[in-house]
Parts: C-alpha cells; sequence; structure tokens
C-alpha cells in the first residue's frame, strides 16, 4: 500500500480533531467538578460551610422583638412575664397596657418609670420607642399633636430607656396617615417632608436620640430611591431607617422582590436601626400586610441580608394578635434554619 503525502488541509483537519478530543475532556472534567461543587451547595445559594456560617450569625445576631401593643389589654407585669415567655427580647412600645400608660401629652413620670423598669427586670429591651405621626399631615392642628408629642419622646429618650423613635414617612392624604396622595408624588411634597426630618433630626441630635424612619409606597417616602435621597440629604446618624421590605412593594414589583431585596439592603443596609417582621401579598388596591407567614415575603433573603450586615439588629414582629403570637414567632425562627 502506497503511503501519500499529508496534505496541508488534511493536517489541519487532524490537528482541530485533537483540540476538539481535548476540549471535550476538558468539558467533562469541568461538568464533574460542578456536579461536585453543587452536592455542597445549599438551599441558600451558598457554599454548606458559608451556608452555615451565615445561618449561625443569623441566630446571634437577629434578635427576636414584638410590638409591644398586642399585649396592650393585659397589665404591665403580666404583659412583660409573657412577652419573655414568649421567646422575645426586645420590643417597639407605646408604654400603655391595661392598668398603667404614659401619655406623653400629660406625662407621668412615675408611670413611665415603672413601665421601663418592669421591661429591664424581665430582661426585655426596648428597641424603638412609638412616634408614629403624620410629618406632613394637611390638618394642620394634628399634625401639631404628633410634632408635640414626638418633642417630649426625643427630649426624654434616655428616660424612656431607649434612644430610637419610629415614625413613619407621611402622606397629604386628608384622611387616613397611611393612605396614598396624588400630591405626594411632586417634588414640592418631598421637600416638606426633608424639612420636617431635618427639624426633628437637629433636635434628636441634642439628645442622642435617633429617628429611624419607616418607608411606605403609599407616603412620600415611597420607595428605594426616595428614601437613599432623604438619607443623603439629611446625612447625620440621628436619622435611621426601619427595615420593613414589605412596604416598598408595589403589586407589580412582587415578581422582583429578590433584586429589590438585594438592592434594598445595598442602599440603606448602613442606616437600619432596627427591622420589622410582617408580611406582604397582592390584593385588589396593591398590597395587603398581613403577620409573618401569611403572604410572600422571601424571608430567608430577608434574614440573610439582616445577617450580613454583621451587627446585632432587633427585629419585631408586628400585624399580629395575640393567639396568632406562636404562629408567627415559630415561622421566623423556622425561616432562620433556611438562611
Amino acid at each position: 500500500m502506497t503511503l501519500r503525502p499529508t496534505t496541508s488541509s488534511e493536517a489541519a483537519s487532524h490537528e482541530a480533531l485533537k483540540c476538539n478530543r481535548v476540549s471535550r475532556r476538558r468539558c467533562l472534567k469541568t461538568m464533574g467538578a460542578a456536579v461536585l461543587g453543587a452536592s455542597a451547595i445549599g438551599a441558600s445559594g451558598l457554599a454548606a460551610p458559608a451556608a452555615a456560617d451565615l445561618r449561625a450569625k443569623a441566630k446571634s445576631q437577629i434578635r427576636l422583638g414584638i410590638d409591644a401593643s398586642v399585649y396592650s389589654k393585659l397589665p404591665l407585669e403580666e404583659a412583660v412575664r409573657q412577652i419573655r415567655k414568649d421567646g422575645f427580647s426586645s420590643v417597639l412600645t407605646s408604654f400603655s397596657f391595661a392598668d398603667v400608660a404614659f401619655d406623653p401629652w400629660k406625662p407621668d413620670w412615675k408611670a413611665a418609670e415603672r413601665i421601663t423598669s418592669c421591661f429591664a427586670a424581665e430582661g426585655v429591651r426596648i428597641a424603638a420607642i412609638f412616634g408614629y405621626y403624620n410629618v406632613v399631615d394637611p390638618d394642620v392642628e394634628r399634625r401639631r399633636r404628633g410634632e408635640e408629642r414626638m418633642d417630649l419622646l426625643i427630649a426624654n429618650c434616655k428616660r424612656l430607656g431607649c434612644p430610637v423613635i419610629s415614625t413613619e414617612t407621611g402622606t397629604l392624604n386628608r384622611t387616613s396617615e397611611w393612605d396614598d396622595a396624588p400630591e405626594n408624588a411632586i417634588e414640592e411634597s418631598y421637600l416638606q417632608c426633608r424639612g420636617a426630618f431635618e427639624r426633628l433630626v437637629r433636635a434628636a441630635e441634642k439628645t442622642g436620640a435617633v429617628i429611624s424612619i419607616e418607608a411606605y409606597w403609599k407616603n412620600i417616602i415611597s420607595s428605594i430611591d426616595r428614601a437613599e435621597r432623604l438619607l443623603k440629604d439629611v446625612p447625620s446618624p440621628a436619622l435611621q431607617v426601619v427595615m420593613d421590605p414589605c412596604n416598598y412593594f408595589r403589586k407589580e414589583e412582587l415578581p422582583k422582590m429578590q433584586p429589590m431585596l438585594e438592592d434594598m439592603f445595598r442602599r440603606l443596609g448602613k442606616r437600619i436601626a432596627v427591622a420589622h417582621a410582617k408580611d406582604v401579598k397582592a390584593a385588589a388596591e396593591g398590597t395587603d400586610l398581613p403577620a409573618a407567614g401569611m403572604g410572600v415575603l422571601d424571608y430567608p433573603l430577608y434574614l440573610r441580608l439582616l445577617a450580613q450586615l454583621d451587627r446585632p439588629i432587633d427585629l419585631i414582629l408586628e400585624h399580629l394578635t395575640l393567639p396568632d403570637v406562636p404562629r408567627a414567632r415559630d415561622f421566623v425562627l423556622a425561616q432562620m434554619e433556611k438562611v
């Protein structure tokens, strides 16, 4: 059999085939490594050791608390004991119980001391003071009363056991402080809201108080963009954020939950003073905000992002009735295992 010389085109084909075989072997090796690697990835999307570390951090750094108003129909001592028994270490409180209350418009400082001392005796910290009012209320007299209460809370935050005072960001709706108004979106409304917080922050800086704002898509601070803008426009450590992600989602944004949650924490995370735990779901008029576990919030991601703040943070359960407390608490604790 006579051998003929190999043509240049045949040589090129032979070399291409060799390269193809090498590339295929490399591809198979890469695929195998990916399969092995995938077995170490948990539901969190993190490698197993990293997920375990973050889960441990979530359990140690996220301090479970509750809105004390859930227990407000009970006498003080019974309420605080029950809060502790139910597994909570902190509260958001308006200092109101069946047998004693602190009225900021007629302050009884003995009542305030009794309440704060009872919390301290049971090892329940006050994570935030309820200072909610409509900072741009079109009803001037109603707004004045809200300012008067807030001013007293700011001036006496140390006496009340906590520097953090939480409030909403206001709406120009005349009938509800939680409903939308067309005027909320205009620049003049934002400037009015900013002016209200600049005044509160100047007062807070003098006493060591912190004003923590809770944004809501039906209020003037209605989006991540506006929340970030307000924090930049009022660059003071006395202005912080109540992280309540459910409030940011309009119905049409629910499918974009993961990137929006990540965006919230990327842009607002450094200024979070306290966090809330409730839920969100689509409704005819936008969204409903039920108790934790009754909606579609991506809790594993939310808790993971809180853990990644890498500092202690109070997570306050809200929108609850007393009988529903064990269910909501157990739901949130179960989500910790999915971080």
